[in-house]
């Protein structure tokens, strides 16, 4: 998020305040707290409590806004998170590998070819990684192709867009949506050429008329599906 600042935090109110509650402790922030700089606030901490509140109390705006924090959530403990290990005496027990999209829990040998997650279908074969040799090169390069997308995002409540390829090789690829995507994001992603768990690497604004960004991922995992006339083999 561009304001990692909580607004809820902000305002001094619960996440599921209603408009009039979080229209009265905006009030008496900037009045009766003497918050507004012409009562002698700090023009930083009230333009902070201004652009809470103009997010806040618009519901359109407001269901935008929980769902990025939802999101942000999310992503932040998928990075923090580290492999864990049950411990057996001075042996450990690693645990069984995981989705990479909902961490549900797969036996071992289900993680091959073609394998999907019994609970969200994420492919669960990781992504091949490629060195950056002379080898690799043809592998490795993006070729440009135009495919319709269905993105997914993870959360209790998944949210589900549509993008448009802009080029893509079997490590990643580059597409446009009208969504804002955060980086570091885990999403899932479904089009004719490959299903995949892919993690956000950059996002930028587009100069089209509507709101739309270019987003740039990394595949996590990879389910190639169209191999004829493709970028790759299907030994790749």
């Amino acid at each position: 998020m561009r304001n990692r600042r909580n607004y809820y935090h902000v305002l001094h109110v619960q996440p599921d305040a209603p408009a009039e509650i979080i229209h009265m402790s905006y009030l008496t922030l900037m009045k009766r707290l003497r918050m507004h700089p012409d009562l002698g606030g700090d023009h930083w901490n009230a333009a902070l409590i201004n652009e809470a509140y103009a997010t806040l109390k618009d519901p359109d705006r407001r269901a935008a806004y929980d769902r990025r924090v939802e999101r942000q959530a999310a992503t932040d403990a998928t990075r923090t998170a580290t492999p864990r290990a049950l411990s057996t005496g001075s042996r450990a027990r690693v645990e069984l590998p995981r989705c990479a999209f909902c961490g549900t829990s797969h036996p071992a040998d289900a993680v091959e070819a073609g394998a999907r997650c019994d609970a969200c279908a994420s492919p669960l074969r990781p992504a091949v990684r490629y060195r950056r040799s002379a080898t690799a090169r043809r592998a490795l390069d993006r070729v440009a192709r135009t495919i319709p997308l269905i993105l997914t995002l993870p959360g209790a409540r998944q949210v589900q867009m549509a993008g448009t390829t802009e080029d893509l090789s079997i490590t990643g690829m580059q597409f446009t949506t009208p969504l804002e995507l955060l980086p570091h994001e885990l999403i899932r992603i479904e089009c004719a050429f490959c299903g995949a768990v892919a993690v956000v690497r950059h996002v930028r604004a587009t100069r089209a008329k509507k709101p739309s960004w270019r987003v740039g991922v990394e595949f996590v995992t990879l389910l190639i599906k169209e191999t004829r006339g493709s970028i790759v083999s299907k030994r790749a």
